[in-house]
C-alpha cells in the first residue's frame, strides 16, 4: 500500500521519472516489435505484404480502441478511488473492468470475424494486397483476448505503483514476438501468418507475467465474485471515462481509412506502401510520449482524488515539457535523415522511397507540439472530466483531418494528403492549449471564492 500512497506525497519528478520510464521503455520495446514486423515483412516477404499490413492497421486501431476504452476508463477511476482511500470501491472497479473487457471482446471479436474482407474493402485493401490483409488479421483475432486483458492488468499495476512489472511483461511480450518473428518469417517462410502467430504468442507471454502478480495474492487488489458482477454505474463511468481514448483511436481507424483511399487514388500502392513505412515510424516515435502519458495518470487520478490539485498540475507541466523536449529531438533526427530511416523498411533502389521521403517530411511537420494535445486528453481523462477529454480526443481525426482529407487532395493531389495531418494536429494543439487555460482560470476563480467565503 506504500507504493500507493506514494502517489500523494513523494517529488512529482521522482514520481514521473518512477512511473515514465519504465512505460517509455516498455512502449519503446513495443514500438521497435512493430517496427521489426513491417522490417521483417518488407524485406522477407514483399511490398505488396507490407501495403496489406498498412491496409490491416484501421482494422487494428479498431481492437485496440476497444481495449483502451476499458483499460484507460477502469484505470482511471481505479486510481481515484485509491486517491479516496476506498480500497473496496477500487475492487470492485478493478472487477468489473476485467468483466465488461471479457465480454467487449467476444462481441468484438464474432463482428470483426464474420465481416473481415467487407471490413478491409472498406478500408481500402485492394484484391493485390486483400490476400495479405485477410490472412494476417484472420489470426490476430484469435489472440485479442490476450490483449484486450493484457491492457487492462497493464493499467492496473501501474495504478496499484507496480510500473517496473507492466515494464517486464511488456518487454516480455514485445521481445517474444521478435524473436518468433525471425524465426516464423525468416527460418520457416510463414510470410504474414507467421507474423501474427509472433504477436498473438508475444501477448500471451506478456499475460502470464500479469496473471501471475493477480493470481499469487501479491496485489493489493482483492477480486471476489461479487466483484466480477456487473454494476452498470460503475460500467457507465468507465465508458465515459475511457470514452475519449476510444474515440481519438476509432478516428485514427477512420482516418487512415480515408487516407489510405486518397494514396490509392492519388499515389497508387507506393504510396500506400510509403505511408506503412512513414506510419512505423510515427508510431515508433510517438510510443515514448504514450509511455510518458501513462507514466502521468496514475499521478494525476490518485492526486486528484486525494484533493492534492496543485500536485496535479504539476504533474501535467512536467509531462508537457517532457513531452515536447523528446519529441522535438525526434523531429529533429526524421527531417534530417529521412532517408536513412526509410530504408529499414523500403529498398533503397526502390522510386517508393522518393515518395516516402517527401510525406514524412510533411507528415511530422507538428510532432514537437503534439504532446500538448495528447497530454491535455490525459489530463482530462484522468480527472473523470470525460466530455472534455472525448472533445479533445475527436479533436485531430473526427473534426479536422477527416474533412481536410476530403477537400486537399482534390486541389493538391498527393501533397494535399500529406499535408492534411500536420493542420489537423495544429488545430488541435492549439484548442487543447486554449481549453487547458480556461480550465487553470476557472480552478483558480473557485479557489478564490473558497478564500472570499472563508475570510467572510
Amino acid at each position: 500500500m506504500n507504493d500507493i500512497k506514494s502517489l500523494g506525497s513523494e517529488s512529482i519528478g521522482k514520481l514521473l521519472a518512477k512511473y515514465s520510464i519504465p512505460a517509455v521503455i516498455a512502449m519503446l520495446v513495443n514500438a521497435i516489435y512493430n517496427v521489426v514486423d513491417r522490417i521483417f515483412i518488407g524485406k522477407f516477404v514483399g511490398e505488396g505484404a507490407l501495403a496489406g499490413l498498412t491496409v490491416v492497421f484501421p482494422v487494428m486501431m479498431i481492437i485496440f480502441a476497444f481495449a483502451s476504452l476499458i483499460g484507460a476508463g477502469g484505470a482511471s477511476l481505479l486510481s481515484i478511488r485509491l486517491g479516496e482511500n476506498d480500497l473496496d470501491g477500487a475492487n470492485k472497479v478493478f472487477g468489473n473492468t476485467l468483466s465488461f473487457g471479457i465480454i467487449v471482446t467476444a462481441i468484438t471479436l464474432l463482428t470483426i470475424r464474420f465481416n473481415l474482407n467487407a471490413l478491409l474493402g472498406i478500408f481500402g485493401a485492394s484484391k493485390d494486397v486483400l490476400v495479405y490483409a485477410s490472412s494476417y488479421m484472420s489470426i490476430i483475432l484469435m489472440g485479442f483476448i490476450f490483449q484486450m486483458i493484457s491492457f487492462i492488468l497493464n493499467s492496473s499495476v501501474r495504478t496499484e505503483g507496480k510500473p517496473l512489472l507492466s515494464m517486464v511483461a511488456m518487454v516480455t511480450s514485445a521481445v517474444t514476438n521478435i524473436v518468433l518473428d525471425y524465426v516464423f518469417i525468416v527460418a520457416f517462410g510463414m510470410g504474414v501468418e507467421g507474423a501474427a502467430y509472433a504477436t498473438i504468442i508475444g501477448q500471451f507471454a506478456g499475460l502470464i507475467i500479469l496473471g501471475r502478480f493477480y493470481f499469487t495474492g501479491k496485489s493489493q487488489l482483492k477480486v471476489t465474485r461479487h466483484d466480477l458482477k456487473l454494476d452498470f454505474k460503475i460500467i457507465a463511468n468507465i465508458i465515459s471515462i475511457g470514452f475519449a481514448t476510444f474515440v481519438s483511436t476509432i478516428g485514427t481507424s477512420i482516418a487512415m481509412t480515408f487516407i489510405n483511399r486518397s494514396l490509392s487514388i492519388y499515389g497508387g500502392t507506393a504510396a500506400i506502401t510509403s505511408m506503412g513505412a512513414i506510419n512505423s515510424l510515427y508510431t515508433f516515435f510517438i510510443m515514448p510520449i504514450m509511455g510518458i502519458t501513462q507514466g502521468m495518470q496514475p499521478i494525476i487520478g490518485y492526486n486528484f482524488g486525494a484533493k492534492n490539485n496543485d500536485r496535479v498540475m504539476q504533474t501535467l507541466k512536467y509531462g508537457i515539457i517532457i513531452g515536447m523536449t523528446f519529441s522535438t529531438i525526434v523531429f529533429s533526427m526524421l527531417e534530417l535523415f529521412p532517408n536513412q530511416f526509410l530504408s529499414m523498411f523500403l529498398s533503397k533502389d526502390s522510386s517508393t522511397i522518393n515518395v516516402a521521403v517527401i510525406g514524412l517530411r510533411i507528415f511530422i511537420a507538428m510532432l514537437p507540439l503534439l504532446s500538448i494535445n495528447l497530454m491535455g486528453v490525459a489530463y482530462f481523462q484522468s480527472i473523470a472530466q470525460g466530455r472534455t477529454s472525448m472533445f479533445l480526443g475527436m479533436l485531430r481525426q473526427f473534426i479536422v483531418l477527416i474533412p481536410l482529407i476530403l477537400v486537399l487532395p482534390n486541389y493538391l493531389g498527393l501533397t494535399g494528403v500529406w499535408i492534411a495531418t500536420p493542420i489537423a494536429d495544429g488545430v488541435a494543439i492549439i484548442i487543447t492549449v486554449l481549453v487547458l487555460l480556461w480550465n487553470r482560470s476557472k480552478k483558480s476563480d473557485n479557489r478564490n471564492s473558497i478564500s472570499m467565503s472563508a475570510v467572510s
